[in-house]
């Protein structure tokens, strides 16, 4: 997969199968749009591409830090996955958002050939959201391109999008998010120091240091998997503070199971599974350590595929 920066001058692809979006999560809907792209470039002996966007444009517009599903590294390494040949990476800036629905369309036919486009039913573009379904459709044969519109997908009843996936990880509904991703939510951190209490405990953990602009769940205890140079170990999650031990910094440490190895400075990615429990403050070590025993059976459980009832514990 190529990966190109703004508007390049007309590039040798030949004639290429589009879609364009921030596609942040890069979720089920989002890869059904992407797959249909793919799978037509290929059949009709062209090129696929993706146009996509640094920031996402909220930022831009609020003027404030949007937290991601999908950092930069991440989505790059899912969007080569799905087998595209060509990215595009615009930079969001005032000029471009100035973009008028034609003028955005005829840069970017100065840079592609494009025979077909492929969007969400609900895709927008343009100065003020101006360009629309409706606005393809009516344009479509002036520009010379043929148009598809992929219908939403629903999951739990509800029109699946980035914004809801955000929502079911900010309420710590794991499984929600992992069914309108098609695969689990990932927390990617390189492993620093940090106070070793965990290893006085007998739960020794790898401290993260995730990217800032990434979506973290809330506060509490999470199974999961820890991806490690491509082995993959079971492991339990604390999102948050240690009350326990008066630490109220927000931070992202892991207890890998079954592994002794030395991982500091190494860069791991995380799989939420499921939340466990609330952050909980106990009156001694000895009390956590009889917690996170039962931590650790509710995460071998859930990878067992037997996993229990869920239990409300409460900060």
């Amino acid at each position: 997969m190529e990966v190109k920066q703004g508007f390049p001058r007309k590039i040798g692809y030949g004639k290429v199968v589009l879609t364009v979006g921030f596609y942040d999560g890069i979720h089920r809907g989002h890869q059904k749009i992407i797959k249909e792209v793919v799978q037509e470039a290929k059949r009709r002996g062209m090129r696929s591409c993706l146009v996509t966007f640094r920031p996402h444009p909220s930022e831009f517009f609020r003027g404030r830090v949007l937290s991601l599903l999908t950092t930069w590294e991440e989505k790059k390494e899912i969007l080569k996955g799905l087998g595209l040949d060509l990215v595009l990476v615009l930079r969001f800036t005032t000029h471009l958002a100035s973009l008028s629905p034609e003028a955005f369309l005829g840069k970017l036919l100065r840079s592609l050939e494009l025979d077909e486009l492929i969007v969400g039913e609900n895709f927008v573009f343009g100065h003020e959201r101006q360009g629309n379904i409706q606005w393809l459709q009516e344009n479509q044969n002036r520009f010379r391109f043929r148009l598809r519109i992929v219908p939403l997908l629903k999951v739990q009843g509800e029109k699946l999008s980035s914004s809801l996936v955000r929502q079911w990880i900010e309420r710590g509904e794991i499984e929600k998010a992992t069914q309108g991703l098609g695969r689990y939510p990932t927390i990617i951190g390189k492993v620093i120091g940090g106070k070793k209490r965990g290893r006085l405990l007998g739960y020794p953990t790898a401290n993260l240091e995730p990217d800032p602009k990434k979506l973290l769940p809330p506060s509490g205890v999470y199974a999961g998997r820890v991806n490690l140079k491509g082995r993959f170990y079971k492991g339990m999650i604390n999102v948050g503070a240690k009350p326990t031990f008066e630490d109220s910094s927000f931070g992202v440490e892991v207890h890998i199971l079954k592994f002794g190895g030395h991982i500091y400075g190494h860069t791991i990615k995380i799989e939420l599974a499921s939340r466990i429990r609330s952050v909980a403050e106990f009156t001694s070590p000895r009390e956590l350590s009889r917690r996170l025993e039962a931590d650790r059976m509710r995460t071998e459980k859930i990878f067992d595929g037997t996993k229990p009832s869920r239990e409300s514990h409460h900060v």
